[in-house]
């Protein structure tokens, strides 16, 4: 069965796979430049998958000009290489 064969999800590149709709998530709700924003890719807890829901990654975002932090969340499909429902807040 196809189900033995699971892709094991790698968070930093699916992030870095996405990074252009994780900004577009931010920019929209929020009124920011998508040039003002970047991804926490470098840093090893700034991209992880939700300890409560293995299906939800989660992305820290830095607004460079407002220095704001925003995290960014979405649900990974079935295959583990596409995101969708995408969400933002900001943290501090």
């Amino acid at each position: 069965m196809e189900q033995d064969n699971k892709t094991t999800i790698n968070p930093h590149e699916l992030a870095k796979k996405f990074e252009r709709q994780i900004k577009e998530v931010v920019s929209k709700k929020f009124s920011v430049a998508l040039d003002d924003l970047s991804l926490l890719l470098e840093d090893r807890e700034g991209v992880y998958l939700s300890k409560e829901e293995s299906d939800t990654l989660c992305v820290f975002v830095v607004g460079q000009k407002n220095g704001f932090l925003y995290l960014v969340t979405a649900k990974i499909g079935a295959n583990g290489d596409g995101l969708d429902a995408f969400k933002s807040d900001i943290v501090s």
